[in-house]
């Protein structure tokens, strides 16, 4: 009994990085809140709603939501997913933001 119990435990410990990278991506994205504005998520919210892959509420928050609906976006068009707003999903999503006075987005 105790060596099922020792092999079930370093199982266990073996699969802890598979599962703690469970759910992300090879590709390391940079982190969309320092890249586009509060108005500029509700842009892009509105136009998902539009394309109806968004029912959640346009509040410029890029959450969990926002980023679902951003890759079921990006899946349906054919474009990399990532749930991020990159270039290749405003361009299908037909919105240019308007950036900021210093040139930010």
């Amino acid at each position: 009994m105790s060596t099922f119990v020792a092999v079930l435990m370093c199982s266990l410990l073996w699969l802890c990085p598979v599962i703690g990278e469970a759910g992300t991506t090879s590709e390391q994205r940079p982190e969309q809140g320092q890249l586009i504005s509060k108005d500029n998520v509700k842009l892009v919210q509105q136009r998902l709603q539009a394309e109806g892959m968004y029912a959640g509420p346009v509040d410029g928050e890029l959450n969990a939501q926002t980023e679902a609906a951003l890759r079921h976006y990006q899946e349906k068009q054919g474009i990399p997913t990532s749930g991020a707003v990159d270039e290749a999903t405003l361009r299908e999503l037909q919105l240019r933001l308007p950036t900021s006075p210093s040139g930010d987005r």
